[in-house]
């Protein structure tokens, strides 16, 4: 076992390192983090620029105590190019190199790191995404005394999900310019926006069933290809992607597509799954995060226990890589263990120009009692794409006005996106359906919030009576849950709405002074950092 490892995955998008020292945690940088670019391909960068990067990776961590003068294991995903593995070894010393090894394979790295989070001594594994080296469907059998993470699925080429996202494209809710084909291509060049995928989600929600749009969906997802814009795209979409749809026809079609792309899912499911013998499920890779299916399966199957990692997409999958290098059970999960606050040196000056007041969570939830709108950033970021206590937006569940607040004056997003609620573990089953056989904690599922309570949290109950939600412990994050509790004192309710600290089209910030600004340029009323909570 190798006492450090540096973990480079370039991916086509959500690049991302982690690096592992014995006796330590597991620390994640996402790269989009470091200045703002969402979804940030390294290999996308030019040259000059990746080297700049790097040499900001050295300082970070230096600051951090976890550079060696040499690493005995770098490991690289099938993405990097020679080059980047060469400008990474220059930069950091490895005594071994991993490059499109067994222990990078794309979807044996997301598999290892759902596993070792999950906490579960033997699993059944799906890892689904857009693409790999090792396909995009890939089933598992994993025992935590003798791991094997051979897939027992054939290799597929069938990129659900990232048909799935592929629908946003002419969707004009989602893509306002949904007749200008070329603009809807990422910046990734191959594929469409990932980010899609989501609204796509939360959009499906207004709609409703029409066989015709099922059919001609699930039609094109059986199809045996997986590229961005195949001839079978363009012989069943043609005419939508130019034009454009919107209005009801948008709703109805974001509902088919979700509709469609549970039941492919779930054809491939029962092919695996065997109810006498697998009693703990782990779902991965980028489409794991469609909580819509994940919340169907966790109630299709009462009996079975579900895991969704925080990070199941390919921002995970530098951990992955070191879970799957290792095979060690004690591997540590990665819920805060991001990249922490850039410029903490920042702080002072805030407060010195800024009012401020000790950030109590007594203050902070009467604050939010009384309308305000909260920014959070505080200790290590969390990793994935879910604000989930740490780099988060805070405000009162009970506001029928907090949603269109938020989404218009704040993160500056579509209308019809909905907010995740963040209630207290112990008490999450009073107001949602929630199972026992689900884990909460990273936003992962979307239980119904039950009858008798929509109508009191109209800010997290989406338009079809879902929700995305947290729970939280006093163990997991002490500082939220304290502020539910205190919250719970004065209104009842231990919920509060949370979304993820950024604005339209930036990554989840990671400065102090990005915070002020977002407080100064939006609707946002004020903001805790760290321990001190500053107001307009």
């Amino acid at each position: 076992m190798s006492d450090s490892i540096l973990s480079f995955a370039s991916a086509r998008h959500d690049s991302n390192v982690s690096v592992y020292l014995k006796g330590s945690n597991v620390y994640t940088i996402e790269l989009e983090r470091l200045y703002g670019n969402r979804y940030l391909n390294f290999q996308c960068l030019p040259v000059e620029q990746q080297h700049l990067l790097i040499e900001d990776l050295q300082k970070i961590l230096a600051a951090r105590d976890l550079l060696p003068t040499s690493f005995h294991a770098g490991l690289f995903d099938w993405e990097c190019t020679d080059e980047t593995v060469g400008m990474f070894g220059d930069a950091f010393n490895f005594q071994n190199v991993f490059h499109r090894d067994d222990a990078t394979f794309h979807h044996k790295a997301h598999a290892a790191g759902a596993f070792y989070a999950s906490g579960f001594d033997e699993a059944l594994i799906f890892s689904h995404d857009g693409g790999g080296n090792d396909g995009t469907f890939c089933v598992f059998e994993v025992n935590k005394g003798t791991p094997n993470f051979t897939p027992i699925s054939k290799y597929p080429v069938n990129a659900l999900s990232t048909k799935y996202c592929r629908f946003s494209t002419f969707i004009r809710e989602i893509c306002s310019r949904a007749t200008q084909p070329l603009d809807q291509v990422h910046r990734r060049w191959d594929n469409v926006d990932h980010g899609g995928a989501g609204k796509l989600m939360g959009l499906s929600a207004y709609g409703s069933f029409r066989q015709k749009l099922f059919d001609q969906a699930k039609r094109w997802m059986d199809m045996q290809d997986g590229q961005p814009f195949t001839p079978s795209f363009w012989s069943n979409f043609d005419s939508y992607f130019y034009e454009g749809v919107e209005g009801v026809l948008a709703y109805d079609f974001a509902f088919n597509a979700q509709r469609a792309f549970e039941e492919c899912f779930l054809e491939r499911f029962v092919e695996f799954f065997d109810e006498n013998k697998h009693k703990n499920i782990c779902l991965t890779g980028g489409g794991a995060l469609n909580v819509v299916l994940n919340e169907r399966l966790s109630k299709v199957y009462p009996n079975v226990n579900f895991f969704v990692p925080s990070s199941p997409g390919d921002s995970g999958l530098s951990y992955g890589m070191i879970a799957r290098y290792l095979n060690d059970p004690l591997v540590p999960e990665q819920m805060y263990t991001g990249c922490e606050i850039l410029d903490k040196k920042a702080l002072p000056y805030i407060l010195d120009h800024r009012p401020w007041k000790k950030a109590t969570p007594a203050l902070v939830a009467k604050e939010l009692e009384s309308g305000k709108i909260i920014g959070v950033c505080r200790g290590d970021s969390e990793t994935g794409p879910r604000a989930l206590g740490n780099r988060t937006i805070l405000a009162d569940p009970r506001n029928h006005q907090a949603k269109d607040i938020i989404n218009h004056k704040v993160k500056f997003r579509e209308w019809y996106r909905p907010f995740a609620p963040v209630c207290k573990e112990d008490k999450a089953s009073t107001f949602f359906e929630t199972s026992d056989n689900a884990c909460y904690k990273y936003m992962s599922f979307s239980p119904q919030v039950r009858k008798e309570y929509r109508t009191v949290l109209p800010a997290v109950t989406h338009v079809d009576g879902s929700s995305r939600l947290q729970t939280v412990s006093a163990q997991q994050n002490q500082f939220i849950y304290e502020i539910l509790d205190e919250f719970e004192k004065l209104t009842g309710i231990p919920i509060l709405v949370n979304t993820s600290f950024n604005t339209k089209g930036k990554a989840i910030l990671t400065r102090y002074l990005t915070a002020i600004q977002v407080l100064d340029s939006t609707g946002l009323d004020s903001v805790v950092l760290e321990d001190y909570y500053i107001y307009k």
